[in-house]
């Protein structure tokens, strides 16, 4: 099992790579992928996957920029590769590309493969301050060369949609694609589904909306899994901690759905204090769930699905 992080280094910001050989029970640091000056840099959203091949591949926004008040110059998302069990890494491809121009910046890469193996490339740009559109690109060369864009969501509105997470539904080419947006002014949760393996979405609907988000409570940093066909979802909110318009020190909670997103459970805490988390479906009935936490750094945690009719 393969994992990726970013973390400061003195001026600093690194990617790095840790790896399981037992379940998540424990990590091993590998290498670094990735590093650069601040200043000049920003280096983050590591989003790594291993290939049928053994090659692993890590995507992640990797900008420049100059100046005294670090002012972007240009946005990128790029793919390293290792071909030796994550022991070294070389640059492999750029997924998406362009230069500063009012407010375009390129955010959160996340990888997946298709039913048929090809790769697909998911990531958020920015149109403006307030709005962000969701997108995805296809490589049938492993990621060598990349696809023209096609849209997932965020076209029809104007909202900051962003940090998408991909899982089937079924094993049919149907996917449900979640994300944070601003639609409603505040951050909440929700999907677009495909019928087509990702290659065209649609039927927008809303998964989580935080208790009180019309007076400072929010969620958002989403992610998908199907664990054996239980869709789990999970998202970052502060709608049960006094905290107001702020994700620091906020709780990380899961949903499930048992019908293929026709309806979900109630949340579910997974962990406090718990920032930009994910998933990992570990085996037919366990779940990983990874974040960073206040007072213990980068940490996973496994959980049990046991109530197949309610979820959890």
């Amino acid at each position: 099992m393969i994992g990726g992080y970013a973390a400061k280094d003195g001026s600093q910001k690194v990617l790095r790579v840790v790896r399981s050989t037992d379940g998540a029970e424990s990590w091993q640091y590998l290498r670094e992928v990735f590093r650069g000056e601040e200043a000049t840099h920003d280096i983050d959203n590591a989003m790594p996957i291993q290939l049928p091949s053994g090659r692993i591949l890590y995507a992640y926004h990797n900008h420049d920029r100059t100046g005294s008040d670090w002012h972007y110059t240009y946005f990128r998302v790029s793919i390293s590769y290792s071909d030796d069990g994550g022991v070294s890494f070389k640059y492999l491809s750029t997924v998406e590309e362009h230069v500063l121009s009012g407010v375009n910046g390129l955010w959160e890469p996340y990888l997946r493969l298709a039913r048929d193996g090809t790769l697909q490339g998911y990531y958020s740009a920015e149109n403006s301050a307030a709005d962000q559109d969701n997108f995805m690109k296809y490589s049938t060369d492993g990621g060598a060369t990349w696809s023209a864009w096609i849209a997932v969501s965020g076209g029809d509105r104007s909202s900051r949609d962003g940090m998408t997470g991909v899982a089937p539904s079924d094993n049919d080419g149907n996917l449900l694609c979640v994300f944070e947006n601003t639609e409603n002014g505040y951050f909440t949760v929700d999907y677009v589904l495909s019928h087509d393996d990702g290659y065209s979405w649609g039927e927008r609907a809303r998964l989580y909306t935080p208790c009180g988000a019309d007076s400072g409570k929010i969620a958002g940093a989403r992610q998908v899994y199907n664990v054996w066909g239980t869709l789990v979802a999970s998202f970052m909110t502060n709608d049960d901690v006094s905290l107001v318009n702020n994700y620091d020190g906020a709780q990380m909670k899961v949903v499930t759905s048992v019908d293929g997103a026709k309806t979900w459970s109630a949340s579910v805490v997974m962990g406090e204090s718990a920032h930009w988390p994910g998933l990992f479906n570990r085996d037919p009935t366990h779940f990983l769930v990874l974040y960073s936490s206040d007072d213990l750094g980068a940490v996973s945690q496994l959980y049990q699905l046991v109530d197949w009719g309610a979820g959890l």
